[in-house]
């Protein structure tokens, strides 16, 4: 029997992509860029009327719509698809863990999505959109470097510091760090973040320089720097600590400049 090679190859290639397709984790799909991005920003309002900054995922494959929110260092959120009428633009959402709260948003246009939660008697504004200006700037892509670094890097150290151990299974979600005191190297960068500043800003100087240093020191295709290099357990922490002082060092230089 004679077999057609093209199509075997197509039928091959079908089965591997619907593999890679299962394989993929939620975090893989932090894509900001391109017509489609995955990765969205906005805000959600919690029922005690705080106004909170929102990240997503919203992941449109043209027949199927996934939306999660995944605030930075906390546990994300499946924000189930109820209905998703393209024609009109309308999405409603439910709430994993709230099953009183239903959202309900309006596209706008292909960027932005606006609308309402309700719980209760609550009426809770949220935004699904691409990141704007207003978006960087909260994660600090636009920041010089400041003492405020130097000091978040400091913070971060005395915490790696006041452990033997580090959290080696890190997943980005710091509650459970913070609950246990077992901190993972983002972690203990996160919550240095908001003991000096206040706020954790993703993409701040002290971050992106960390980052940069590490993947110098460790070379490599990483999901997501921090967390992949902190999770290989031939990594101590005296090497991560060192990474710390040399970044430090680099700011520090930096700020005496200007």
């Amino acid at each position: 029997m004679r077999f057609n090679t093209r199509l075997i190859l197509i039928i091959l290639l079908a089965f591997s992509l619907k593999s890679i397709a299962q394989d993929l984790s939620w975090d893989k799909y932090d894509v900001i860029d391109g017509l489609n991005p995955t990765l969205r920003y906005g805000y959600y309002t919690e029922s005690d009327g705080i106004i909170k900054m929102g990240r997503y995922y919203f992941i449109d494959n043209g027949s199927e719509l996934k939306v999660r929110l995944a605030p930075y260092g906390k546990t994300a959120t499946d924000l189930p698809v109820l209905k998703f009428d393209r024609n009109k633009g309308i999405i409603k959402l439910g709430w994993d863990g709230k099953p009183n709260r239903k959202c309900e948003l309006i596209k706008q246009n292909d960027s932005l999505f606006l609308g309402n939660c309700i719980e209760d008697n609550s009426i809770m504004p949220i935004v699904i959109r691409t990141a704007n200006e207003n978006d960087k700037e909260w994660m600090g892509i636009y920041f010089s470097v400041s003492d405020t670094d130097i000091s978040i890097l400091q913070k971060a150290k005395e915490i790696i510091l006041s452990k033997d151990s580090r959290n080696l299974k890190a997943d980005r979600n710091c509650d459970d760090d913070i609950e246990t005191g077992n901190f993972s190297f983002y972690c203990a960068l996160y919550y240095a973040a908001i003991e000096v500043d206040g706020v954790y800003r993703h993409r701040r100087p002290a971050m992106q320089a960390v980052r940069k240093e590490m993947v110098k020191r460790y070379p490599g295709n990483y999901v997501h720097r921090i967390r992949d290099i902190n999770n290989n357990p031939e990594i101590t922490n005296k090497e991560l600590l060192d990474i710390l002082d040399s970044v430090i060092s680099e700011l520090t230089l930096e700020l005496k400049k200007d």
